[in-house]
């Protein structure tokens, strides 16, 4: 098997890095069973920089919006820095809007695990997650994750398709495989060998696509576009008045 094969495999499940787990905490004392499933969630949460991945999507979403809105466009011009600070203004609503979301999806993603592994299967993706291959894999993903497609999608067809989805993913894939040797590739596919139950990961990439899309689809709450719309106005008075004051003082 060609190390593009292994790795692509293999990586086909890391966008799962943009989907954070919302963990509850037992009590100390109890005994805990672990659901092999749901710990697949809890390895991807463990070993992904979410905060990371929330700062490239905002600086994606500015860049768009300040491209695609020809009077932002002229705003951003006059006052540079305008889009980035209207973006950071609603990043926290941005992280709020993506942990709702994604908690009331996840019960459909470990649906879909469960239909396609085992629980020993299960058990060696999540204990490969935690390894530091695995780890740097996921890494990989998410320093190559910046959702242009589907914002794009979103600001063009008012609906993200799952095309769009899927192109990002094969994107943060493709940076994801740029950065390992043919050593890495090595071990990737000796592990998969060893464990062919990550050989399934392809599949189950494909299964979770038109959830994924569904998931960028769904509308904001009453509140979250009120905080969403007063956050905007509030970053883009400030922004303006501080940008007004330092012309005025020169």
């Amino acid at each position: 098997m060609s190390r593009i094969a292994v790795a692509a495999v293999l990586l086909a499940f890391t966008p799962l890095a943009a989907l954070p787990v919302q963990a509850a905490e037992a009590p100390a004392a109890a005994p805990v069973t672990v659901d092999p499933f749901e710990d697949i969630y809890a390895a991807i949460q463990e070993s992904a920089d979410m905060e990371r991945q929330l700062s490239q999507l905002s600086n994606t979403i500015a860049q768009q919006i300040a491209s695609a809105d020809t009077s932002l466009a002229i705003a951003e011009a006059r006052y540079p820095g305008l889009s980035k600070a209207m973006v950071e203004g609603f990043r926290p609503v941005l992280a709020g809007y993506s942990a709702r979301v994604r908690d009331s999806f996840r019960p459909r993603m470990v649906a879909v695990f469960r239909e396609r592994l085992s629980e020993s299967e299960a058990r060696d993706v999540a204990a490969f997650y935690r390894s530091p291959m695995g780890k740097r894999l996921l890494g990989g993903v998410v320093d190559s994750f910046d959702a242009r497609a589907t914002i794009t999608s979103a600001l063009k067809d008012k609906e993200v398709s799952a095309a769009a989805v899927k192109a990002d993913t094969d994107a943060a894939v493709r940076g994801a495989l740029a950065q390992f040797s043919q050593d890495d590739f090595v071990a990737l596919g000796e592990l998969a060998q060893r464990q062919p139950g990550l050989m399934k990961l392809g599949a189950i990439g494909e299964a979770l696509g038109p959830i994924r899309a569904e998931m960028e689809n769904q509308p904001l709450t009453e509140a979250e576009q009120q905080a969403l719309s007063d956050s905007i106005v509030a970053s883009l008075d400030r922004h303006i008045a501080a940008a007004t004051g330092k012309a005025a003082d020169k």
